[in-house]
């Protein structure tokens, strides 16, 4: 797959990153696939129709399972992966693509309160490849659930290392995020959790990296195939990586029930079980500068250098992110992306796609 190169640095204004574009089926140069890691593959049939923990810290499914054990039982759940299967091709076979298995291994290191003995390990940039990753097509959602724990190394100038998950139409075996460019509204939209490319020392921040059909451009006037990078909407300072520990990380998603409008769409993201932040369609409001959201209580200096201007609109984030409901939740995609040198190594463990609020481990 063809991967778009990255724009310049812009200075506070620009803090964007560039993702990788027009990827193949696995077997390419970059492909990424995914299927459950518990040693089964869960198929919940919910449909996303409950919210349940909405907008606060629990109660969640992990409730009911102490280390996960069984979770993947349980009817809520769509799809987990927690890395027991032995070897790194009994994970990735699950999945419906894969890119770079020579750069993932498993680990006797899991998160504290685990059932599991392994997490994996996702090593990418420096001389070797530049991402690592898996893709899984799920079933259809309307609202998902997605919380994962992740130990990023200290030190590295991470590009795109998290977990991605969003929607295609029709639905797809491999991701395409296409960089650069914004999704039509009938066609695709990503969410991920992500730390922040180009704000580099101690404790990178974590935010959102997501397209969607009311994205913003980094440029006043909008051209060409790279007038759209993910755009950044949490700017708080204290939400951080926590470098060379476990982290818990959960993102809600519930899609727009309107297509011609932000009704019905929430997101949400916690970390170790606290609510950072909530955006409904009559919620936290804010102000966009380019192609960052800057919402009540952001304290990053691209946010606080910038006030915004009398006639500024204050608004809801629009959370329109489709203008058909043929568009679902139906990707998951975690991934290592790392275009600078030295190489950085990410853990992934304990990964829980559901219908209803998961929750850290118990």
């Amino acid at each position: 797959m063809n991967r778009i190169a990255c724009l310049s640095a812009l200075a506070l204004l620009l803090f964007t990153a560039c993702s990788s574009s027009s990827v193949q089926p696995s077997g390419s140069s970059s492909g990424a696939g995914g299927d459950p890691g518990s040693g089964s593959a869960a198929s919940g049939s919910g449909n996303g129709s409950t919210s349940s923990g909405a907008g606060s810290g629990g109660p969640g499914i992990a409730d009911k399972y102490p280390g996960d054990v069984g979770i993947d039982q349980d009817p809520a759940v769509v799809w987990v992966e927690n890395f027991e299967e032995g070897s790194v091709p009994a994970v990735t076979a699950r999945y419906d693509d894969k890119k770079n298995e020579a750069g993932m291994a498993l680990v006797p290191d899991v998160p504290a309160k685990s059932g599991g003995m392994a997490s994996m390990k996702w090593v990418a940039g420096g001389n070797g490849s530049d991402a690592t990753d898996v893709f899984k097509m799920l079933p259809d959602h309307e609202e998902l659930y997605t919380r994962w724990y992740a130990k990023y190394q200290k030190g590295i100038m991470w590009h795109h290392t998290g977990v991605w998950v969003g929607g295609y139409n029709p639905p797809s075996k491999w991701p395409s995020p296409q960089a650069g460019l914004k999704p039509n509204g009938d066609d695709r939209f990503s969410v991920s959790i992500e730390p922040v490319f180009g704000v580099g020392g101690a404790s990178p921040r974590l935010d959102f990296y997501n397209y969607w059909m009311q994205m913003h451009s980094w440029m006043d006037i909008p051209s060409g195939p790279t007038a759209y990078y993910g755009n950044p909407l949490v700017h708080q300072n204290s939400f951080t990586v926590d470098e060379d520990q476990w982290m818990c990380l959960e993102v809600h998603i519930k899609l727009n029930t309107d297509p011609a409008s932000a009704k019905g769409g929430v997101l949400e993201v916690w970390k170790n079980d606290a609510l950072v932040q909530r955006y409904d369609e009559t919620g936290v409001k804010g102000y966009w500068i380019k192609d960052k959201f800057c919402p009540n209580g952001a304290d990053g200096k691209e946010c606080t250098d910038y006030p915004p201007a009398p006639n500024t609109p204050i608004v809801p984030l629009d959370l329109q992110y489709r203008s058909t409901t043929a568009l679902k939740l139906n990707a998951f995609w975690p991934q290592n992306y790392v275009t600078n040198a030295p190489e950085g190594a990410v853990q992934y463990d304990d990964m829980v796609v559901a219908t209803a609020r998961v929750g850290c481990l118990k």
